[in-house]
């Protein structure tokens, strides 16, 4: 049997039974240990599956579509969101940014004029901003993640961890009051929190079809992240959470609510901390 049928049959089996295993694949396929792990490894990569001790497990949301695909998704949203940036960044600023589709569309849209050192696994972000002579990017390098177009694993973590930031701005693949911030792989997950260890200050971009969901991997805790930016106002309990932990919701709202909800607004006092 050829490899390529081989991980098919293993793609199908996680999506029938949710979770697979080393030694049984062995022995059902008649091969190594070492070869299904290898096979397992690719899954991974393509955003199927996440590997763990033993075996591997589907991810909630299945196959991971294309970065080029997903930055078409919810774009209207993410430029909602990449709009109340434009007072958050300041010039000189050193930022660390991970390879999500929303918050490369923030860094397209914020002023060009700016000097910002950008510390990021995206080479997709580098590729496309590097035209622009103000900024200076900093690769982390590392295992190249397809599907992400990113950098993942022990290199770029180990990267990151030699510099530091003035501002980490990071996306999510789902978030909730109970589990805070999830992503669908751990690879990405370690990414994220190692920039938000690095950094002095946390934004992360969310999009309001995000929000009261779950994904496979537990990322950060709410109270990890000093700023969350979104598209639309949130329901009740999420404006009295943020309130009670004295963190920061901000979303675009009509100019006559700004003063009668200032801990959400966009005002220049509030972005002024950055």
């Amino acid at each position: 049997m050829l490899g390529i049928e081989r991980k098919q049959i293993i793609i199908n089996l996680l999506k029938q039974k949710n979770r697979v295993y080393v030694s049984e694949l062995s022995k059902q396929f008649q091969v190594t240990d070492e070869t299904i792990r290898r096979d397992l490894k690719e899954i991974e990569k393509r955003g199927i599956a996440t590997r763990s001790h033993g075996g591997a497990v589907l991810n909630q949301q299945g196959e991971i579509k294309p970065f080029i695909e997903r930055e078409l998704i919810n774009r209207k949203l993410k430029e909602a969101i990449a709009d109340q940036l434009k007072t958050l960044i300041h010039d000189g600023m050193v930022l660390m940014v991970d390879a999500s589709t929303t918050t490369k569309l923030a860094l397209e849209r914020i002023n060009p004029r700016l000097n910002l050192t950008v510390i990021t696994n995206s080479y997709s972000l580098i590729n496309d901003l590097s035209d622009n002579d103000n900024i200076r990017f900093i690769a982390t390098g590392g295992e190249c993640y397809g599907r992400y177009r990113a950098y993942v694993g022990t290199d770029a973590i180990s990267t990151i961890k030699h510099y530091n930031a003035d501002l980490a701005l990071l996306s999510c693949h789902s978030l909730s009051l109970e589990q805070g911030y999830m992503e669908s792989n751990q690879l990405e997950s370690d990414v994220k929190c190692t920039m938000r260890a690095q950094s002095t200050q946390t934004i992360m971009l969310a999009d309001h079809t995000k929000f009261n969901r779950k994904s496979l991997v537990n990322s950060l805790p709410l109270t990890d992240v000093d700023v969350l930016v979104t598209d639309v106002k949130p329901d009740l309990s999420w404006l009295n959470y943020f309130k009670i932990k004295g963190l920061t919701l901000i979303y675009p709202q009509p100019a006559q609510d700004s003063e009668a909800e200032g801990m959400a607004s966009t005002s220049s006092d509030e972005s002024s901390s950055f």
